[in-house]
């Protein structure tokens, strides 16, 4: 009996230790998204697809580019909650989601001209929010100027 327990908790244990890892990535979202409102939001946004961003580093800007860069970003967050940087109504410890799915997209989408210039979110968001301002102040930045950096076109 008392190998049987000692077995079945090595077990738990050895388990917990494959899978937490695995649980903590799923908690930070995929390490590479294809930013592609069109195509994910087709019910919302009508115009075609032109202008993805096809491979966005989502894990290095958690981990590495977001942090310590707060003054450049439009959003609040800290380097703990990094995922506040852009997905600015998500609370710590919530997982975040789609802007378009978030309780302010009516405003949101309001503030850019409408769904079909959704794309000007990310570009205000981004670009002119922590990208330029970043390069303005000679600092190591992403594409801050040029489409084909995001968009790779």
């Amino acid at each position: 009996m008392r190998k049987l327990i000692v077995s079945t908790l090595a077990t738990a244990l050895a388990g917990l230790v494959f899978a937490l890892p695995a649980v903590y990535a799923l908690e930070k979202g995929p390490a590479v998204i294809d930013l592609n409102a069109q195509k994910n939001h087709a019910d919302v946004i009508k115009k075609p697809d032109k202008k993805h961003v096809p491979s966005f580093p989502h894990h290095d800007h958690q981990d590495k580019f977001v942090k310590g860069n707060q003054k450049y970003a439009k959003f609040q967050y800290t380097d703990d909650w990094t995922c506040g940087a852009c997905h600015h109504t998500t609370a710590k410890g919530e997982q975040p989601e789609s802007c378009l799915k978030c309780k302010d997209v009516n405003k949101m989408l309001e503030k850019v001209g409408g769904a079909d210039k959704f794309e000007n979110i990310y570009h205000q968001n981004c670009r002119d929010g922590c990208h330029k301002a970043m390069d303005k102040d000679k600092q190591k930045t992403g594409p801050s100027g040029k489409c084909k950096g995001c968009h790779g076109e």
